[in-house]
């Protein structure tokens, strides 16, 4: 039975004319405001979220901010569900902590990678007991997986402000990293009563810390649609990302969908590799050399993966760029500066309907990894929405990342670290995946 228990330091310095962007081009703003003139009670704005590590405060915890009004704004009684990879930041501990006082039943789960600061105020100011209406819990591994991590972004009021049934989910967790040193995504809907209880079933199942049965799980939702991962037994024909691209046609784009009639897509990946990858590479390669518009961004990518997706077809190559940036002086030179995103638009000939528009977001990476943890897979249908992934996407390919292989562009090329003894430079990610430095967490 559903609850309804009413329920920094500062990014490296750059040089002033990469502070010359404006925020609003950053594609980092929601899409429909619920606010007007401070007249109407407040509710999260809804839509799509995006924050710029190499931008100014505001820009960086764009994200951040939204997730800590709805904090402030939880009603007395309701409830509070968070379950995320990582989790560092006090003020938020804070907040959370402040809201049990004043009556919010708090919840949060986390993974076992860390025991910070902030989770440690968290189980000692709301306690660990789950059978509680407020408690902090850290998963042994996965919470229900076999294998893996606890690797979700979810948070879900019950009500905040005027707004009901709330769901908050993408990419980012609450850690300083991600909002300084990382591109996320966050996708905010309010009063979406389907959606908030399919997830707060997920949280139920989360919380018990056991291998749950079956573990993946895939609800269609209407507008929205869910995958849940663990995905046993994966195979290309089944994995679930190869199901999402299948029935994409590439001509025959309607009614402002697409470009020109071609079919529309972008993805912004964190990391891309192995097996997995390299077969997710050659259907959007394929796909590409059938006529649709296609555009990739990654962080860090498999050397096949690569060489896959930069292959000749009669149309030339994809177009790709990486976001990933070393900035520091770390001895394994490692990046430091990176997209934590795993997006995916789809804008035109889908399947019977030649006016799709769909962004999938979460928190998989097209890797292994991606499909053996506890992982969230969340399509959301709307033409507005796809207008805001596609122009952070196109922010980030126009003013954050560089080419690779000769793809067309700009060339985002900040100054390189001044080292005592300066390495020769690397690209991220040409050998496959590492995950070590300073400021790469493998989330």
């Amino acid at each position: 039975m559903r609850s309804r228990l009413l329920v920094v330091a500062g990014v490296i310095a750059l040089a002033a004319p990469l502070m010359a962007i404006p925020a609003a081009h950053a594609g980092g703003g929601g899409g429909t405001t619920t606010r007007t003139g401070g007249t109407k009670p407040w509710k999260p704005t809804t839509g799509g979220w995006f924050n710029d590590p190499w931008g100014d405060s505001a820009s960086q915890f764009r994200i951040e901010r939204q997730i800590a009004d709805a904090i402030r704004h939880a009603r007395k009684g309701s409830f509070i569900r968070i379950a995320v990879y990582s989790f560092d930041r006090v003020n938020m501990a804070k907040l959370l902590i402040n809201a049990h006082h004043r009556g919010v039943h708090v919840q949060v789960l986390h993974n076992d990678h860390q025991y910070t600061t902030a989770m440690k105020m968290l189980k000692h100011d709301l306690g660990t007991n789950r059978g509680k209406k407020s408690w902090d819990y850290t998963c042994k591994t996965g919470c229900r997986s076999e294998q893996g991590v606890l690797h979700d972004k979810i948070y879900l009021f019950e009500q905040t402000g005027a707004a009901r049934d709330v769901v908050m989910t993408g990419s980012a967790n609450l850690t300083g990293n991600a909002t300084q040193h990382q591109f996320n995504d966050l996708l905010i809907k309010n009063d979406v009563p389907r959606l908030y209880d399919r997830l707060f079933s997920l949280f139920r199942e989360l919380k018990k810390d056991r291998t749950a049965k079956p573990l993946y799980e895939h609800d269609d939702l209407g507008a929205f649609e869910t995958w849940v991962m663990p995905h046993p037994h994966t195979t290309e024909a089944n994995d679930p990302v190869m199901q999402i691209l299948r029935p994409v046609q590439c001509q025959g784009a309607t009614d402002g969908t697409g470009t020109a009639g071609r079919t529309k897509i972008r993805v912004s990946m964190h990391a891309w590799n192995g097996a997995r990858g390299t077969y997710i590479a050659r259907r959007l390669r394929n796909l590409y050399a059938q006529g649709c518009d296609v555009k990739v961004l990654w962080a860090l990518g498999g050397a096949e993966m690569k060489r896959v997706i930069g292959m000749q077809t009669p149309r030339g190559t994809v177009p790709r760029h990486t976001d990933s940036y070393n900035t520091d002086c770390d001895e394994l030179q490692e990046v430091d500066m990176y997209s934590h995103q795993k997006y995916l638009t789809i804008s035109g000939h889908y399947g019977g309907n030649t006016s799709t528009s769909d962004i999938f977001t979460g928190s998989s990476n097209y890797t292994h990894s991606g499909l053996v943890g506890d992982e969230l897979i969340l399509r959301a249908t709307g033409s507005h929405l796809v207008t805001q992934w596609n122009r952070n996407f196109d922010f980030i390919w126009d003013h954050r990342s560089r080419p690779v292989g000769g793809s067309p562009g700009p060339s985002f090329d900040p100054p390189p670290p001044v080292c005592p003894t300066t390495p020769a430079k690397r690209s991220a990610g040409a050998e496959g995946l590492a995950y070590s430095g300073r400021f790469w967490e493998g989330d």
